[in-house]
Parts: structure tokens; sequence; C-alpha cells
């Protein structure tokens, strides 16, 4: 349970990060729907995933709903990692 509750809580960071850069691109976006028709599948996957694994949870089966949030953390956590290997090694841009 507990490592359901740790991906829970890293997946709605991880959402609310693309909330973020889809509100700060509502300035730049034209008056056409395009933007939100890009935007709406990258936004609506994440919540999905969230919705049914609290579902999924709250049937008592815990060990798939890890699964389906460890499939949505997999990319942010690598990305993480790049950016840990940065701060780390501090390797020389010129």
């Amino acid at each position: 349970m507990k490592l359901f509750r740790v991906l829970f809580a890293f997946d709605a960071l991880a959402l609310l990060v693309l909330l973020y850069f889809f509100v700060d691109g509502l300035q730049y976006a034209s008056s056409g729907g395009d933007y939100f028709g890009t935007w709406l599948p990258i936004l609506l996957v994440p919540v999905a995933v969230l919705a049914g694994a609290w579902g999924l949870s709250a049937n008592g089966k815990t060990g798939v709903a890890n699964v389906l949030l460890g499939i949505l953390a997999a990319p942010f956590v690598l990305y993480l990692l790049f950016i840990g290997l940065f701060v780390v090694l501090q390797p020389d841009m010129r």
C-alpha cells in the first residue's frame, strides 16, 4: 500500500507539471482549437491512469494498480535520473 501511495503521489506531481506547461502555453496559443486538440490526449491519459489506479486499489487490486502507476511513472523517473547525472557528474559543456 505504501508503494501505491508513493507512485500515486509521483504521478500526480507529474500531472501537475503537465498542467503547468498546458496553462503556460495558453498565452502563446492562437485562437484555433489545434492547441487543445494536441494537449487533450496528453492530459487525459495521465488522468485516466490515475483514476483507473485509484479504482483498482479501491477494489483490492493494489498490485495491478502499482503496475499501472509504474508504467506512467517510468518516463518521469528516467528523466529525473538523467538530470541527476548532470548534477552529480558536473560535465564541462564547452
